[in-house]
């Protein structure tokens, strides 16, 4: 099998987002796939930093934290677009040395008022500058240019995406695009191109919102006469109204997440499934099942909708079988308030763990529900509905359960049983308010599982309270 090269290259002009992270996530599946059968087959990343004014190294730090974290480890040192401006800018004027390109002295206020007559004239016409090419004037200029790409005004372009399947622009569909501003800088089109190349690049896989671009740089790679990669253009991730996925429907930051205790494998597990299933359409699945299962030929070409009712029903699996603790406790050691109550009480809060887990959506959680179990100063919230034989049966509760010697679930659940058979009264008359005497909630674990997590003599101690407040 060929040597397969992919790249992820993001710009960073802000945090790694959802969408970010499936288009890394499938050109890595890909190539962990590749390498099983050609160990040189590369995963590359790259820094499109070419926007100097909304660039940031906070979000490049950001964007290399988040893949670590995934476990999206790239190949070869990372690419800086940035650092490579010569290069871009000794490619532009190669293409005019070919005939590939020209240089281009049309103002934008110029350009503008042919749009804007075109329009109004109904002209589809995407080249706007139409003399600069011919006159020999301005190709001879040294400086105060821009230079446009060079493309046939007949025939057409026909590409075989390996998502979309064959799809053909006219020639005269594409602009005269700038590749190299007046000040020298290069324009996404050119520089793009002239990374892939230089990385060895061999397979592009992005977003669908770029298949235009990919007709237009088919004349760089052309007027070059360098080899054309292959193209896979996945469906975008839109938010369930519709739209595309963005900040207005939520944490869409990799870090975000990770910092609300959504486990890496569930986003993973969560991504990978918009657009693509599995042969048996199992919903839950791992890395290494995915890379042995996955089809890039197999995803649909339609946009995906995210939800976070989804992702955090596949949160909660992986959170419960989380059996050893070990995910909870990592995700724990960058949350203080949680890494607090864990000096408290470890014991403790491995209970609440364990309880809670089966309805946990995020780790970030169990800082609201472990809050009514560590407070120290509990004061149980007075219950108006309550009925005036209810103290004594507070009392007598109390001095069936001072009496137990093993605290767990299996002894108090019978103690509750017998109680409640003795005193001839339905559970949920005496469970109801006993639930909100002892953590201030109607709603929440079994009567068992809260005594449990309490402990016998904070438990009493509450009960007590209670009682004395009367």
């Amino acid at each position: 099998m060929k040597v397969i090269v992919t790249r992820f290259a993001p710009s960073p002009t802000g945090n790694l987002h959802l969408g970010g992270i499936r288009t890394a996530l499938i050109n890595y599946i890909i190539i962990q796939q590749a390498k099983k059968q050609n160990s040189k087959s590369k995963f590359l990343l790259r820094i499109e930093d070419t926007d100097k004014k909304r660039s940031d190294d906070q979000f490049k730090e950001n964007i290399i934290e988040g893949l670590n974290w995934l476990g999206m480890h790239h190949d070869d040192d990372i690419v800086v677009q940035s650092e490579r401006l010569k290069r871009h800018q000794e490619i532009a004027h190669e293409l005019i040395k070919k005939n590939g390109a020209f240089k281009c002295i049309c103002s934008q206020s110029t350009l503008e008022k042919k749009r804007e007559y075109n329009k109004k004239n109904k002209i589809n016409l995407k080249r706007l500058c139409k003399k600069c090419e011919e006159n020999l004037e301005v190709q001879s200029l040294t400086d105060g240019f821009t230079v446009r790409i060079k493309i046939p005004n007949s025939q057409e372009i026909s590409i075989k995406d390996i998502v979309q399947g064959k799809v053909t622009v006219k020639n005269e569909e594409i602009d005269n695009f700038i590749i190299l501003r007046k000040d020298g800088s290069p324009t996404y089109m050119l520089s793009a191109v002239v990374d892939d190349f230089d990385m060895g690049v061999n397979l592009v896989v992005r977003g669908d919102d770029h298949l235009n671009n990919t007709f237009r740089q088919f004349y760089i790679y052309n007027n070059m006469n360098w080899p054309i990669p292959e193209y896979a253009h996945i469906p975008l991730i839109h938010g369930e109204d519709g739209k595309k996925l963005s900040k207005r429907h939520g944490a869409v930051d990799i870090i975000d997440l990770k910092e609300q205790g959504y486990l890496k494998e569930s986003i993973i597990n969560n991504l990978i499934l918009l657009g693509w299933s599995t042969p048996n359409s199992r919903e839950i699945i791992s890395i290494n099942e995915i890379i042995s299962l996955f089809n890039i030929k197999k995803i649909s070409k339609s946009s995906s909708i995210f939800s976070y009712d989804k992702l955090n029903f596949i949160n909660n699996v992986h959170i419960k079988d989380d059996v050893s603790f070990n995910k909870m406790f990592n995700y724990c050691k960058f949350n203080k308030i949680l890494q607090n109550y864990i000096t408290i009480d470890k014991d403790k809060f491995k209970k609440i763990f364990m309880i809670y887990k089966k309805n946990l959506k995020k780790y970030k959680d169990l800082e609201i529900i472990c809050t009514v179990y560590f407070q120290e100063n509990y004061m149980s919230n007075k219950i108006n509905s309550i009925e005036k034989n209810f103290k004594d049966l507070l009392i007598d509760f109390i001095s069936i359960i001072q009496k137990l010697k093993v605290w767990d679930i299996e002894p108090i659940e019978e103690e509750i049983k017998k109680f409640i058979n003795i005193k001839n009264i339905k559970f949920f008359v005496f469970g109801k308010p006993l639930r909100l005497i002892l953590i201030n909630s109607e709603k929440g674990p079994s009567i068992s599982e809260i005594l449990l997590i309490l402990g016998k003599n904070n438990s009493i101690k509450r009960i007590n309270n209670y009682i004395d407040n009367l």
